[in-house]
């Protein structure tokens, strides 16, 4: 097998899902929506592993909870341990970016599984909306990144009945990014893990899904304040049922907090732009073409890094610049 490389895009949940109502198959309470990034992506290289024992490497180094996560993407595809199929996988994230809440995990998860599936599979067309099955057993927001743009991943009952797919792209609203990442020790599978004993979870449940056609019009619609609105009000839901939760989280931090109220006077100073977190301190600022550097250079100028982005694509082979 001749060496190649995978590569899928971070995303941004839009509509967020926190929990999972089945463990093992990853499958969330809700539907829940996002749109890739074009700036952070994971990539994944594949090459044979001389005859020993297949490998992961995630940096350059082993990490038993990535392995782990494959294993379940292993035994989907292949109805073997990843070990047996014999290729060496190293992964890496977009280098030089520190923080916490940027979509890692799903970018990674994407990556992985179409980079196991093509090398079982070289000649094989791949079927996006099946590997968005696959890839959800690594992380449940692998499954949107998997197929890139504006995405809904459908929850239903059971694994068939649960996938993702591309509703629209850039063409339906050209959305812009400031991303601006912050560090955190958390973990997300920490929040996951308890938000059930939250005393507000079941009206979150009600709310994201709710929410979602909501956000689905609007982006259809090219109607950015509405999603704007949407995605603010979603994230503080997201933030408000992990910090009453029985550890009592607080995931953000005080640099959240400023980068918000930055957003939010630059709102009232007729710059269109709202705020989004995932579950970490990083702060995604959704704007549009006109507000794009207004924004970069609030931001930066009050010290913090940033990064943009425009919608980006799908799970891919490495053929072209990221």
């Amino acid at each position: 097998m001749k060496p190649f490389t995978v590569v899928a895009n971070t995303m941004q949940a839009l509509v967020k899902y926190h929990g999972l109502k089945d463990w093992k198959l990853r499958i969330p309470y809700h539907d829940s929506i996002s749109v890739n990034t074009s700036c952070l992506y994971s990539e994944v290289r594949v090459s044979e592993s001389g005859g020993e024992e297949g490998t992961l490497w995630v940096a350059g180094e082993r990490n038993e909870d990535a392995l782990r996560r494959v294993q379940t993407v292993s035994n989907r595809l292949a109805g073997k341990r990843f070990e047996d199929l014999g290729f060496r996988l190293d992964s890496k994230n977009t280098t030089g970016v520190e923080g916490k809440g940027l979509g890692f995990s799903s970018s990674a998860g994407a990556a992985v599984t179409f980079a196991l599936n093509h090398a079982l599979d070289p000649e094989a067309k791949p079927d996006l909306q099946e590997l968005s099955r696959v890839s959800r057993l690594f992380a449940a927001s692998a499954s949107r990144t998997m197929v890139g743009g504006f995405s809904r991943l459908h929850v239903g009952k059971t694994d068939e009945d649960t996938y993702s797919e591309k509703f629209a792209d850039s063409r339906d609203l050209d959305l812009r990014t400031v991303l601006v990442p912050l560090p955190s020790t958390v973990r997300t599978e920490m929040a996951h893990e308890e938000v059930e004993s939250s005393p507000f979870f079941k009206a979150r449940i009600e709310s994201a899904a709710n929410r979602c056609d909501k956000v689905e019009k609007a982006i259809l619609g090219g109607d950015l304040k509405t999603l704007g609105e949407l995605v603010e009000q979603d994230t503080l839901e997201l933030h408000g049922v992990t910090m009453t939760g029985k550890n009592r989280m607080i995931v953000m931090s005080p640099d959240t907090i400023r980068v918000i109220t930055k957003v939010r006077e630059l709102r009232a100073n007729s710059t269109e732009a709202y705020f989004s977190m995932q579950t970490g301190p990083s702060v995604f600022i959704n704007t549009d073409q006109a507000g794009e550097d207004k924004v970069k250079r609030a931001i930066s100028g009050m010290g913090y890094r940033t990064l943009t982005s425009t919608v980006g694509r799908e799970a891919r082979l490495k053929r072209t610049k990221v």
